[in-house]
């Protein structure tokens, strides 16, 4: 099969995993990230970034959701505070840029 020459400007990016909860029990989670599709030269850049700031990371790519609810199970409208809020949970950042890293690039298939 050919490869095509085109540019991809988004990107889906599932994150998958848990969070202890308030009874020390892990919370499992699964939703989607709608991202802006960097390139190889803009991923380098980022993994050059001596400061570690994964948080403005996830900001610049991040655009859109689907999957976050509130504490009642209604879906949360994306804006940025609320992203805010999301990527303040320990450990979330990285699982986010991790993921969108892991699922950014070609692999190879059989």
């Amino acid at each position: 099969m050919a490869f095509k020459l085109v540019r991809l400007n988004k990107l889906p990016v599932r994150v998958k995993g848990a969070l202890p909860g308030e009874d020390g029990k892990p919370a499992a989670f699964d939703f989607t990230l709608h991202c802006k599709r960097l390139s190889q030269a803009e991923i380098d850049v980022v993994m050059k970034d001596k400061r570690g700031e994964v948080k403005g990371f996830v900001h610049n790519v991040v655009e859109g959701w689907d999957g976050v609810l509130d504490a009642n199970g209604e879906p949360v409208s994306f804006a940025a505070d609320q992203l805010d809020e999301m990527i303040d949970n320990a450990g979330l950042p990285m699982l986010i840029m991790h993921a969108y890293l892991e699922q950014v690039s070609a692999t190879a298939k059989n």
